[in-house]
């Protein structure tokens, strides 16, 4: 199991916004530039730009000089906040299988290697966590 490439593409999404607005290029960044420098399909920007702001992180602006900005300061996005926009707190580890083996061995094995799986996910959202928006481009 792995997360989707939308969330690498929203990491992406939420960078380049931050950098064309910063930079003072625009104050709100269109989709279809977003798709077109970013190489993501229309929809598929789309589909990641309703997730990015239902959880607070972009809000857009109809019209010709419409588009997306930040909600918030790059320095107060972290990449888990952009994990759990895109990725609703899916499991990286499927954990529940399906086994016909019921014994305490097998028990314990499963156990563990779940205890294992969690631990390693939580691990990757601490690290997640420590790592803004702000502290990729600057």
């Amino acid at each position: 199991m792995s997360y989707s490439l939308s969330f690498w593409q929203g990491i992406s999404i939420i960078v380049y916004t931050a950098v064309k607005v910063e930079h003072g290029y625009t104050d709100f960044v269109p989709t279809r530039q977003l798709s077109e420098s970013l190489d993501i399909p229309i929809p598929t920007a789309v589909k990641i730009l309703q997730s990015l702001n239902r959880t607070g992180l972009t809000e857009t602006r109809e019209g010709a000089k419409g588009g997306i900005r930040l909600a918030k300061k790059p320095e107060e996005i972290t990449l888990l906040d952009v994990f759990h926009a895109i990725e609703h707190d899916r499991p990286l580890f499927r954990t529940k299988m399906p086994t016909s083996l019921t014994n305490d061995f097998a028990t314990m094995v499963i156990e563990k290697m779940t205890a294992s799986l969690q631990q390693s996910e939580q691990s990757m959202k601490s690290s997640l966590n420590q790592v803004t928006i702000a502290d990729l481009f600057r």
